[in-house]
């Protein structure tokens, strides 16, 4: 198993030594019955449970303080089965805003769960939908489109028809059409490509030996091409623990998918030509991978005892800056698998958020922690119940990356907050809240902020947060919340050791804007246009800036490695000022054309040929 060597990297957090933040000094700052709690990795539920009564939480609801919108509402509370949800925010170019969540109202079935939709036309959301946009059952919905092509909803399951879209974003009917031969289950979805009109799609197809199935289409969903294609270098039992552990973004034609949690590698597969071609990394190394946890123990040393392995949950968010470098975050967690006839375990109470991208060692993340459960009362010790609501993933889980047009990296993710509990009588079900929160970095993942909660609400209970990979002038974010912990398809045990599901109730979709502290709105206001010309380029291609009043301009050229191979700065006047750039000697590929004027940037999609 290779090892992450921090002492020669200049990772810092909160001004703090990166190295100095590893999981064992933060699990540490827990009591022990926490830490020390372990729990079968289970399979998702997917089906009917049994009813249960309606009943009030015994806990009055804070909500004074909160800003939020209300954009859907939902009974069916399992948004995710392992902590991440993929592409649920889609900002589109106009500053309009789709959003999606898994919608289900008819307990304890929920023959009616689909895909809960609403959209922002730049002013006000559309009324909080009552029902799903498909007329079969679905869920796990993840959106995008393009300007062209319409909008895309891809949803979950074996059903033929779960690529539905329209024309129009925001408006009209929906049509629901067969996914080309791909019925995979817990999708993830993206958009990109050259010309902004080729779709990527992950997903599960639900079956051993469990691969991750890739396919595209290049002309936005009419037709698909690399149907069904299973990543390079998948073992065959590559994910069969964490069934829906992946994420997607695309860039360009930079396509990157990372896939991994408990008892597996943490894997990067990365395209720089729209998906015909994939890099294989490993980020993360399982020490026994590939490994069958029905037919082995964690013995790592080989001594016959099984040992506890620190590894990564399936909590992951990946995003790609306007470098074409990829940034990763995922939870921590640990496993153990003392039954070779039976399944593995985690520890529920591990804690700390990992974070990696491509100029970093790969092998050993998980003393890359970059945030953990706030000591809200800087006693150095964390005070939560020993109860634990149940997600299949750690304390400080649930990540969402954004980038915007200054290259900043922002974060949000979902941790418990100590010193809160829902008040239940039996320890075992006495349960503290999370809440989400925020951070960013200024010098592409060097350096990070000092955490802050997006809406303090001790006792609301906000997880799977989703923010749009794209950030302008604010962080366009969605959570579920609700006033008990946890959910009711992964209930908590209780001191008999009989699992005890959450009742039923209505709970809250929140869409929150927040604004960007370090960054500025993609439009510079000092830049009345840009036109590139010719776009695909192969000689000379030719940039016209309109500029309003006279400033200097800083153009320069970045490959998707993030090097510069062209800079040039300047005088602009107010009127069109035409740079010229030669790319004869340029290799072929995406490039960034990055633009300053004064503290602004922005960022414009060039192909040389």
């Amino acid at each position: 198993m290779k090892k992450l060597l921090l002492s020669g990297l200049a990772l810092t957090v909160c001004l703090s030594a990166f190295a100095q933040n590893n999981a064992k000094q933060i699990n540490s700052r827990l009591k022990s019955a926490t830490v020390n709690k372990t729990l079968p990795v289970t399979k998702p539920a997917d089906g009917v449970v049994a009813p249960l009564a309606q009943v009030n939480s015994s806990v009055a609801q804070n909500r004074s303080s909160m800003v939020e919108v209300s954009i859907g509402q939902t009974v069916y509370d399992l948004q995710s089965n392992y902590g991440a949800v993929g592409n649920r925010v889609k900002l589109w170019d106009d500053n309009t805003i789709s959003a999606v969540w898994t919608i289900g109202t008819a307990s304890p079935s929920f023959a009616d769960r689909g895909t809960g939709y609403n959209y922002y036309d730049g002013t006000n959301w559309l009324p909080i939908p009552a029902a799903r946009v498909e007329t079969f059952r679905t869920g796990w919905p993840n959106v995008s489109g393009t300007a062209t092509s319409g909008e895309y909803i891809v949803t979950h399951g074996t059903n033929p028809t779960n690529f539905v879209s329209r024309a129009t974003k925001g408006t009209g009917a929906w049509t629901e059409a067969a996914l080309g031969t791909t019925t995979v289950t817990w999708p993830r979805m993206v958009v990109g490509g050259a010309n902004g009109n080729s779709v990527h799609v992950i997903g599960n197809p639900n079956a051993a030996p469990f691969h991750v199935f890739y396919s595209r289409s290049l002309d936005g969903g009419a037709t698909w091409v690399d149907e069904n294609i299973v990543l390079p270098g998948q073992a065959t039992d590559f994910f069969e623990g964490s069934v829906d552990g992946y994420d997607i973004d695309s860039r360009g034609d930079v396509v990157a998918i990372v896939l991994g949690g408990f008892a597996e590698d943490l894997t990067l597969w990365k395209s720089t030509d729209n998906g015909a071609n994939w890099a294989v990394t490993t980020i993360n190394e399982f020490p026994l991978s590939p490994f069958d946890y029905n037919t082995g123990i964690s013995d790592v040393d080989g001594d016959g005892v099984a040992d506890t392995i620190p590894t990564t949950d399936s909590g992951i968010s990946c995003v790609i800056d306007n470098n074409g470098m990829v940034h990763v975050a995922v939870g921590s967690t640990r496993v153990l698998d003392v039954d070779p006839a039976g399944g593995v375990s985690y520890f529920p109470g591990t804690d700390g958020l990992l974070y990696w991208n491509e100029s970093m060692p790969s092998g050993d993340i998980t003393n890359n922690v970059i945030a953990f459960v706030e000591d809200i009362d800087g006693s150095g010790v964390i005070e939560i119940p020993d109860g634990l609501a149940i997600y299949q993933c750690g304390l400080t889980s649930m990540p969402t990356l954004g980038v915007d047009a200054l290259n900043n990296v922002h974060l949000c993710y979902s941790s418990i907050i100590e010193n809160t509990t829902n008040g239940n009588a039996d320890p075992a079900l006495e349960e503290a809240y999370r809440n989400v929160y925020y951070m960013n970095s200024t010098d592409g993942g060097m350096t990070w902020s000092t955490p802050s909660r997006i809406e303090s609400s001790d006792f609301d209970e906000q997880a799977w947060p989703n923010m749009a990979k794209r950030v302008n002038n604010q962080i366009h974010l969605t959570y579920y919340k609700d006033g008990e912990p946890g959910n009711t398809f992964q209930p908590s045990a209780n001191s008999s050791g009989v699992d005890t599901p959450d009742a039923y109730g209505t709970y809250d979709i929140i869409y929150n804007a927040q604004t960007n502290p370090v960054g500025v709105a993609e439009n510079n206001s000092n830049i009345l246009s840009t036109v590139i010309y010719p776009n695909p380029v192969s000689t000379m291609l030719n940039v016209d800036y309109t500029l309003n009043t006279a400033e200097v301009i800083t153009v320069n050229l970045v490959d998707v490695l993030g090097q510069v191979v062209y800079s040039t700065e300047l005088k602009g006047t107010a009127g069109v000022n035409n740079v010229k750039i030669n790319v004869k000697n340029v290799a072929a590929g995406v490039y960034s054309l990055n633009t300053i004027v004064g503290n602004k940037v922005s960022a414009e999609k060039v192909v040389v040929r």
